[in-house]
């Protein structure tokens, strides 16, 4: 492992069971084998670093969710896809998924500005799906935005509760929230 992943590495364990504000950069630097300075070779600051987390992981989660969109599938196997593709990537990084869901605040202005642009791909990406299901009468008119919100307050909150070892796969608890959202829980 080179030596930029190993402090991103180190670095998304701390932030995620520390919080970024509570981890030095002594102990980002110490915990991948370097001096505060080398570290700095790397990366010019601690907050650099986080931003990096974050940008990384929100653009490997959005790699696929461009071809399910662009798909020829109708939209509800979209959806399933896309509830289905969240899940599974948000429960094997749940290190990453809680900084993303908590450390936002910790970034500079210039670095949130692009935070929150690359969140707006995602809201608009999911919008767009909605707006199909609406538009062929096979969701109810309720405002996409919203729905939109509903479903990202789903999935993101999986690395607060969901336990990889559990019973529980990432594709069966993505099954579900699939099955949650189309339909609800009545039968």
């Amino acid at each position: 492992m080179d030596r930029r992943a190993l402090i991103l590495k180190v670095a998304t364990g701390l932030f995620a069971s520390k919080g970024f504000e509570a981890t030095s950069v002594r102990k980002i630097a110490g915990e991948s084998g370097l001096s505060v300075p080398g570290m700095f070779h790397y990366f010019p600051t601690k907050e650099d670093i986080l931003y990096e987390i974050m940008i990384n992981f929100m653009e490997d989660v959005y790699g696929n969710i461009t071809d399910i969109i662009k798909s020829d599938a109708d939209p509800v196997r979209k959806l399933e896809l896309l509830c289905t593709h969240y899940v599974k990537k948000y429960t094997c990084h749940q290190e990453e998924l809680s900084i993303l869901n908590s450390e936002g605040k910790s970034l500079t202005p210039k670095h949130n500005k692009l935070f929150i642009k690359k969140q707006r791909t995602y809201v608009e990406a999911m919008e767009q799906v909605i707006n199909e299901l609406t538009q062929k009468k096979i969701a109810r008119p309720i405002n996409h935005t919203i729905m939109t919100f509903l479903f990202y307050g789903m999935v993101h909150w999986t690395s607060k509760w969901y336990d990889s070892n559990g019973e529980v796969s990432p594709e069966k608890l993505g099954e579900i929230v699939s099955e949650v959202f189309l339909h609800g829980i009545l039968k």
